[in-house]
């Protein structure tokens, strides 16, 4: 007999016409909080089902003169470079818009009144991805925690439950419905310049646990949870964001380790999973990415491995897929293997060819109607699951402004800060400084302080923690990726220290950190203290003497126990969760 999932799906979707039906299949991206008519009309006109929000983040194909629909005919996307011409008019330094989580949730919930107000009154999802340091993704005032990696280094799975709990908590407030967390990534390559951190760890058992932990916490605040990166991304030398990587081992490792968080997190009744941009010869899919194989996603992950969720792609916008496939092409393929949805982060006219294209080929018959209306019914299920049943999902933007200020979720903030951090070697035993040495700081601005740029979270953050423990820090403030000038200026000011503590914030989206500068300093003959975002030589190089390790360089009660550990106010738990 039908559950109640089931039958409001089956009643909404045989209200549904074919270009409804299309519009399900897609998840744009949308950067709030400003409600734009683009985005009103993907909504209500192209009837796109889901958004992948961030509020900070601002895409790189933004078009700002261009109406949906009216893109050049011969326009086609094979890389991450926007096309030229009359109608580009880039923003790439336009500050982000500072809102509160009221004004972000009230913002949300405009673009799910035009979802009810569509015929069928077909409700949309909104989904983010939060992993911690990384993420460009809610940041409207809500506490921040580590990356995976540092909530394994606790040693505590009961607090990677609880910090889902309250990301999703936080998440809900606004109105999110959907993460794509956890990662299931088992990280066994150390120079792995994508996952690192963002995996729990390098033993599947223990990305299994934690990660089980974190979908009962996110379960439990009604936020839908993903898996990631299906068949597992953990072994790859290259980014998918940049080139297209082959994990080529053998099948019978990859099924013992790669493979083998998945089967507990299905058993466990996981609702979503995100399938890779990875070549994975040993599954049959040596020319073509997981995402767009027939043989992984529908042979591999449905019929050998059970599994009857949603299936997501990776952002199709990734270099690696681009440099296979042209953009509507790979979107058609990634339906035609099997995926339900397409996860699409763009903010450009190409958005408009995609339902088109799809349109096309159903029309065509390159894909069947009854192949659409199976991904659309598990999806259908899933927003109901979401809650979206009931009046679309609107929520209060008073409990969402309330949700910052939760004291729960900054306890489990402070906490997992305090008992995250890692003292992961000092050599020379440099640790503690006394208040009377001379301190130069060398502090990158990391990609998430200039996104929030708040009194919690800001380029300045290490130096104002420091400050408060001594009158003898002096700062150089540095690019992310760090200019010529930079050095010029970390070099001249060397002379006034006794001690050099150096930000080497590893960043994966820009597969960058400050290792040169560091070095430079190391080979100045001054005392070096690193404080780093990773344990892995991307942002602890092995000759450097004292390194202290903070899973999310972008909150402030990271910062406040990196300082305290340099001055000899903490003494740090946490322990290695890999080898390196």
């Amino acid at each position: 007999m039908p559950d109640d999932s089931d039958r409001w799906a089956d009643e909404l979707m045989g209200q549904m016409d074919l270009d409804q039906k299309v519009g399900q299949l897609l998840v744009l991206g949308f950067c709030g909080p400003v409600v734009t008519p683009d985005v009103v009309e993907l909504i209500r006109d192209w009837h796109v089902g889901g958004l992948r929000i961030s509020l900070k983040f601002r895409s790189m194909n933004l078009f700002h003169d261009v109406r949906p629909g009216t893109a050049p005919a011969d326009w086609t996307l094979r890389s991450l470079h926007p096309p030229t011409g009359a109608n580009r008019d880039f923003a790439f330094a336009s500050p982000a818009t500072h809102c509160t989580a009221a004004q972000y949730a009230e913002a949300l919930n405009r673009l799910r009144q035009v979802s009810m107000d569509r015929p069928g009154a077909i409700p949309i999802h909104f989904t983010i991805d939060q992993e911690g340091s990384g993420s460009d993704d809610l940041l409207c005032g809500q506490k921040l925690f580590p990356h995976p990696m540092g909530i394994a280094a606790t040693g505590d799975e009961d607090l990677a439950y609880r910090i889902a709990l309250a990301v999703g908590r936080q998440a809900r407030a606004v109105g999110v419905n959907m993460i794509h967390s956890p990662c299931l990534d088992v990280n066994t390559n150390p120079l792995n310049p994508e996952i690192g951190t963002r995996a729990y760890g390098d033993n599947a058992e223990d990305v299994t646990r934690y990660a089980l932990a974190s979908l009962r916490g996110f379960d439990e605040a009604g936020l839908i949870a993903t898996g990631k990166h299906f068949p597992g991304r953990g072994e790859s030398i290259s980014d998918a964001h940049w080139g297209l990587p082959t994990v080529d081992l053998d099948r019978e490792t990859l099924e013992a380790v790669h493979l083998a968080p998945y089967r507990p997190m299905i058993e466990a009744g996981i609702p979503a999973i995100m399938v890779a941009h990875s070549l994975y010869p040993a599954l049959g899919a040596a020319d073509t990415p997981a995402s767009c194989s027939r043989r992984v996603v529908t042979e591999y992950l449905r019929g050998e491995m059970g599994f009857q969720g949603v299936i997501t792609t990776d952002n199709m916008m990734m270099g690696g897929l681009l440099q296979k496939y042209e953009l509507i092409e790979a979107c058609l393929r990634a339906i035609e293997a099997g995926c339900d949805l397409v996860l699409l982060r763009d903010e450009s006219p190409v958005r408009i060819r995609i339902v088109e294209a799809f349109r096309e080929a159903v029309s065509s018959g390159r894909i069947s109607e009854q192949r659409i209306d199976q991904s659309v019914l598990r999806v259908l299920k899933m927003r109901r699951r979401m809650g979206l049943s009931e009046n679309g999902g609107l929520v209060d933007p008073a409990a969402a402004q309330a949700s910052v200020r939760d004291g729960d979720t900054a306890a489990i903030a402070e906490e997992a800060a305090r008992r995250s951090i890692l003292l992961l070697r000092d050599r020379e035993g440099l640790l503690p400084l006394a208040g009377d040495e001379r301190v130069l700081l060398i502090e990158q601005v990391f990609p998430t302080h200039s996104m929030v740029n708040d009194a919690d979270c800001h380029p300045g953050l290490l130096w104002d923690e420091l400050c408060r423990r001594s009158d003898n820090v002096a700062s150089v403030e540095i690019n992310n990726i760090p200019t010529e000038r930079d050095r010029e200026r970390v070099l001249a000011r060397l002379g006034e220290a006794d001690v050099v503590v150096a930000t080497n914030y590893y960043y994966h989206k820009a597969a960058s950190s400050n290792t040169e500068i560091v070095r430079a300093a190391e080979q100045a003959g001054k005392k070096l203290i690193v404080v780093t975002n990773t344990p892995y030589e991307f942002g602890a190089p092995g000759e450097i003497g004292t390194v202290i390790v903070v899973f999310n360089p972008g909150a402030r009660e990271h910062l406040l126990a990196a300082a305290e550990t340099i001055y000899g106010k903490r003494t740090p738990t946490a322990r290695l969760p890999v080898s390196i």
